[in-house]
């Protein structure tokens, strides 16, 4: 598919806290896109609304809600092209939206959790970021542990939380906690991303705080022991189911003692540095791209290599199909490596952490869309549907 021309679906947005984060990811593709191919813009508001038009590859058209400039758009199961402008006038005739693949740029709750992926399923247009298990798993923390760990990768212990169990009995929960966690630990809402409601607590009070927040996130919530002397390393993996894989660069983000906070990952003004401190590479416009880090990590090169060969089986057990940007702790010398946790679809794309091996921006975003049509076509080859005499049967019986 090389050099050929597409109508690629840029869908971003959603009812979810990281909604800002996804409207910049989706600035940023759309640009690269635009170059080679035409692109469609699909964003889904937070009221649940969709909407389209060339407005919204202007950031500046957010100012407002609806969007300035946006037309409404309706997203129909069954069809082949899942995106539909209804018709202004009675009589007049919807009008469907070219679209060949869907670039899913939304973070967190309704896109990177499988949500629309199992929407797309159901039209049959191939789409970056398959498949619909394997995002619904890796957006849980809690699921996602327990995936790691079955493969042999190692992760901090944790303590899951229901909201119910919170709410019947808080005191209850808070003892439960500091039994097995004495130390500092941390909060993290089990299912949302962008380190939004992650919080460090070194006594009981800040623990209550930070479940009390947490519950107002989500419904579920880990805590885990803080890792005290961790060094935190982040790289990126391309590829599909069975193909062989692209290992990126591997970063080591500059930060809170606690980890990345949302402020840290999108409200600061740096950019990524080299080893000895001087800054190289655009930003292209914000985003995960302008944080501050250090690429390539500063760390022994024997470090690097085991964060690179765990974010393999990692995506390998997880069967992951796409770019997915895995995080990790490397503890004791680099004695340890502990996957925090994947991002399968990770702020800018992680195209920062794949320009320093040689794949650009617009060459990761062409392997994407050539993932998405090898992954649709191996679905199609799978049988679905087959004859059966048991309804036959049941009708002359009755």
């Amino acid at each position: 598919m090389n050099g050929e021309r597409r109508h690629v679906a840029v869908a971003f947005g959603g009812a979810s806290v990281e909604h800002d984060v996804s409207i910049i990811t989706a600035q940023q593709v759309m640009a690269v896109l635009g170059e080679r191919h035409d692109v469609v813009p699909v964003y889904l508001a937070t009221d649940g609304r969709w909407w389209t038009g060339e407005a919204l590859r202007d950031v500046d058209a957010f100012a407002t809600q609806p969007p300035r400039g946006a037309r409404p758009i309706e997203i129909r199961l069954g069809s082949r092209t899942p995106f539909v402008e209804p018709a202004e006038r009675r009589f007049a005739k919807d009008a469907e939206l070219p679209v060949d693949v869907v670039v899913n740029a939304i973070h967190g709750t309704s896109g990177e959790d499988g949500t629309l992926l199992g929407a797309l399923e159901l039209t049959g247009v191939p789409y970056v970021g398959r498949g619909v298990a394997a995002a619904a798993v890796t957006m849980d923390k809690h699921l996602a542990k327990v995936v790691a760990k079955a493969a042999g990768i190692e992760v901090l212990e944790h303590e899951r939380i229901e909201r119910a169990d919170w709410e019947r009995d808080e005191a209850a929960v808070v003892a439960r906690v500091l039994e097995r966690f004495p130390g500092d630990s941390v909060v993290k809402p089990a299912t949302l991303g962008s380190s939004i409601g992650v919080q460090r607590c070194t006594s009981e009070e800040e623990l209550v705080e930070a479940l009390t927040l947490a519950f107002e996130l989500d419904r579920q919530v880990i805590v885990e022991p803080f890792a005290e002397g961790a060094v935190e390393l982040n790289v990126a993996v391309l590829g599909g189911i069975g193909e062989e894989l692209v290992v990126s660069e591997v970063e080591r983000p500059i930060g809170s003692d606690s980890g990345l906070s949302f402020e840290d990952k999108y409200m600061r003004a740096g950019k990524a540095k080299g080893p000895d401190g001087a800054k190289g590479g655009g930003d292209k416009t914000g985003g995960m791209a302008s944080q501050d880090r250090v690429i390539p990590a500063d760390v022994d090169p024997a470090w690097r290599e085991s964060v690179k060969r765990a974010a393999t089986r990692a995506h390998r057990a997880f069967r992951l199909a796409g770019v997915v940007r895995y995080d990790f702790f490397v503890l004791d010398d680099g004695a340890r490596v502990l996957l925090n946790e994947p991002n399968t679809v990770p702020g800018s794309f992680a195209f920062y952490l794949f320009e320093p091996v040689g794949v650009s921006f617009d060459q990761l975003l062409d392997r994407l869309i050539a993932i998405a049509f090898a992954e649709a076509r191996e679905e199609r080859s799978t049988t679905r549907v087959f004859e059966s005499a048991l309804l036959g049967l049941h009708i002359r019986s009755s």
